[in-house]
């Protein structure tokens, strides 16, 4: 059977879920690198998913309810560089070319479905619509459910040590 999924852009009315998936996301990395994670649920309320921001969410939704988001912004050429800034230091209107998928998240139950692959294409769909003229991700070696879902939509691979940047040139 398969599963109706619906991939929309966040609204504030999904805060509360997605809070719960980044705590979802924190107990899985705490356990699977048996460390303390800091919580970020704080900068996801304050910095993320604040609308005055340079950042952009999707959720994807099975009945009405957020299982997955993805995460990710007009970039300056860096992940480092962007961390910088909240607010892009571009005049009124003008974007970088460049945009980057800075995290995707699928609840465990919901994995092996194909909700990140409609997340990830949904995110291609509407850099393509803005005008970026490429979108990548930062994705570390070990991650290989996120590795597969991106090659698969044809991304190219730079090896940069610990983690790849995948590219896809619109």
């Amino acid at each position: 059977m398969e599963l109706n999924v619906v991939v929309r852009e966040y609204r504030p009315q999904d805060l509360e879920p997605v809070l719960g998936l980044v705590q979802e996301l924190e107990a899985e990395m705490a356990e699977k690198f048996e460390a303390k994670i800091k919580s970020g649920v704080e900068d996801y309320q304050t910095r993320y998913l604040n609308p005055g921001n340079k950042y952009k969410t999707w959720v994807a939704l099975i009945e009405n309810r957020v299982v997955g988001y993805l995460m990710g912004y007009p970039s300056l050429g860096t992940p480092e560089i962007d961390n910088m800034y909240d607010i892009l230091p571009l005049a009124a209107g003008q974007l970088p070319p460049e945009f980057y998928m800075q995290i995707t998240f699928v609840s465990k139950s919901y994995r092996k479905k194909g909700i990140s692959t409609r997340l990830h294409e949904r995110v291609i769909a509407y850099a393509k619509e803005k005008g970026f003229k490429e979108i990548y991700a930062c994705i570390a070696k070990w991650n290989d459910p996120e590795l597969r879902v991106i090659r698969s939509l044809k991304f190219q691979s730079k090896d940069l040590g610990y983690r790849y940047r995948l590219s896809l040139k619109l």
